[in-house]
């Protein structure tokens, strides 16, 4: 068997896939008229909660450490919430992209 493959102008180098590839350094979320922003650690616990609550249908508290400090946010299937991903900005490093956030 044979190696099919050929190091082309056309095939992307692994340099490049790799710098394509974006991560998501922060979460927005959308909570009643007002707007919190957070680590990826802490917006994944939120999106991982929302997502059971609403798969369930019930409503409960839930804990959010956003970048002014602590909140709770009743959520439920009655209760608008939206929550965003951010990734770093277009040819800038993650950490412009934190301190643009409030986050650095």
């Amino acid at each position: 068997m044979t190696d099919t493959r050929t190091d082309t102008a056309d095939a992307p180098l692994d340099g490049q896939v790799a710098s394509l590839s974006t991560k998501t350094v922060a979460h927005v979320i959308h909570y009643r008229r007002k707007t919190y922003v957070t680590r990826p650690a802490e917006g994944y616990a939120l999106l991982k909660r929302v997502r059971t609550l609403l798969r369930d249908g019930t409503t409960d508290l839930v804990p959010l450490v956003h970048r002014d400090g602590f909140v709770w946010l009743a959520v439920g299937p009655s209760i608008p919430i939206a929550i965003d991903q951010i990734e770093t900005d277009a040819g800038h490093s993650e950490e412009h992209t934190l301190k643009r956030l409030g986050l650095d």
